[in-house]
């Protein structure tokens, strides 16, 4: 009775330290793959003051500024306006992104959509207004 119980709480020892394992090489993978997302878009950003982004961290702190210098493991963000420059690891950002307005497909969209509102409208005004009788 004594091996059997033994033999039980061996097993559930061993499936606990395995499992406690593999969670924590999972957490990992998943900080290394998140890491890497935001060394690759601040790699496409590049460096120097035409490089603005806006930076949220994993603590929720949003901060705005141009990325001065990137390395392997960390990056830094200056801000134009305070001065004030801050060196952020990859791991601690949750997000990079550009700073400032619409993209160029989204203001192109915008244009497409007016022109269409507009010429709907003048064709309405133009077939309400007719005087002759003729539909539209």
């Amino acid at each position: 009775m004594l091996k059997r119980l033994f033999s039980i709480g061996l097993v559930v020892l061993l499936f606990h330290a395995g499992n406690s394992l593999l969670v924590h090489d999972v957490a990992r993978a998943q900080s290394d793959a998140a890491s890497d997302k935001v060394k690759a878009e601040v790699a496409k950003r590049g460096t120097g003051t035409k490089a603005k982004v806006t930076v949220k961290l994993k603590d929720k702190t949003t901060l705005k500024g141009y990325i001065s210098n990137a390395s392997g493991d960390s990056f830094t963000l200056s801000d134009s306006k305070t001065g004030q420059v801050r060196t952020l690891a990859y791991s601690d950002v949750a997000e990079v992104k550009k700073q400032g307005g619409l993209s160029l497909a989204a203001k192109i969209g915008i244009g497409v959509g007016v022109t269409i509102a507009v010429a709907a409208l003048v064709v309405a005004i133009g077939c309400a207004t007719n005087d002759d009788g003729y539909v539209c």
